[in-house]
């Protein structure tokens, strides 16, 4: 998310049945004036399921973002190759 959008992410796992696994793993970076924030739910109704989850919210590592700029990239360029990094 960049310069001043707003994001409300809604996120619900369940795990229902014997042996059920499930991984959520919700990721929103944040530039300039973003907000994000993330709601995750998670529902297990049996004792044998496992559902897990895990929530990062941060901002681009400016370390990562100069190293990418003095090799040619624009800020933007820059931003994305991270961010598909971090997806990746």
């Amino acid at each position: 998310m960049r310069d001043r959008a707003v994001g409300d992410v809604f996120t619900t796992a369940e795990g229902n049945a014997p042996g059920a696994r499930g991984h959520m793993d919700c990721t929103e970076i944040v530039r300039g004036q973003a907000v994000a924030r993330n709601t995750p739910i998670v529902i297990v109704r049996n004792d044998q399921a496992r559902v897990t989850h895990e929530a990062a919210i941060g901002s681009v590592s400016r370390k990562e973002l100069e190293t990418l700029m003095a090799r040619g990239l624009s800020e933007d360029d820059a931003v994305d190759i991270i961010i598909r990094g971090i997806l990746a």
